[in-house]
Formats: C-alpha cells, structure tokens, sequence
C-alpha cells in the first residue's frame, strides 16, 4: 500500500501493540521532529505511518487496526473523535492549544505552555517549525505504558 510505512516485526517476537502515526512528513509548524526517534524506542510494536493523502476508507481501516493512535494535531484527531471511536488517542502539540482545537477523551501532550501561539487563531503555516516546542519521544512512549504499551 502506497502512503504509509510497516515495520516488519519477526514472528518470534511479541507485539506489545499495534500503533498508527500520523502527521508530520512535511516541514510545517505542527511538524513531529522527532519521529525517528520514536520509532527506535517502539522497537516491541507494530507500527504503522501515515504519511501523504490517503483514501478516507484506507485511513479508517488503519485506525480500526490499531491498538492506539498517536499523531499531531491534525485531521486525524477529529476524524476518530467524530466517529466515536473507542481507542487510546495520544495527540502531539506544539504551539496549537490543545485547549482550543484538541479533545479531553484525548491524551494531550504539551511540552510548555510558554510556546503556544499568542493568537490559536492565526494561520499556523505561517509559523517556522520549533522543535523546542514539542515533547520527547520519551513522552510518548511513557503515555503508551498507560494502555499496555
């Protein structure tokens, strides 16, 4: 399937979850800087990515394989919220307000409120990526630890 990537996970080995990752791929302020990295330390789960368009059937099939969702604040998020999908939903924000455009049922990771844009409402593909402004792929890890992963 074109879109997104699979890491392949040797059949002795045990899956702990299966995860999908969205958002990111292209150098915008809500860019994930530190993808790379997180998939070196969620070596024990399956894992697949989102990266580009994909068909609205394909992106939901992905997100009903997975055991739990992880992605920046984009379209994902409000897709499964507005399907009501009942499953571990970890969002990633850097300088958006999760407060203004994220869901309490979600988990919200934000580094510090000190990089959040004065104005939410602003175009934020005006803003330059800040790496600084997003959490460690530590983080993210130690959130999935919450639901079994």
């Amino acid at each position: 399937m074109e879109g997104h990537t699979y890491r392949r996970i040797p059949r002795d080995v045990q899956v702990t979850m299966r995860i999908l990752v969205c958002g990111g791929n292209v150098a915008t302020a809500k860019s994930y800087p530190f993808w790379d990295q997180f998939m070196k330390l969620a070596k024990d789960h399956e894992i697949r990515k989102i990266e580009g368009i994909l068909p609205l059937d394909e992106i939901m099939g992905l997100i009903q394989w997975a055991d739990a969702v992880i992605s920046i604040d984009s379209f994902i998020p409000h897709l499964i919220r507005f399907h009501k999908i009942d499953k571990p939903v970890v969002v990633i924000w850097g300088t958006s307000h999760p407060a203004v455009f994220g869901y309490t049922d979600h988990v919200n990771l934000l580094k510090d409120p000190k990089y959040l844009r004065p104005d939410p409402f602003l175009w934020w593909r005006d803003e330059p990526n800040n790496p600084d402004a997003f959490v460690a792929p530590e983080v993210i890890i130690e959130t999935l630890k919450k639901f079994g992963g």
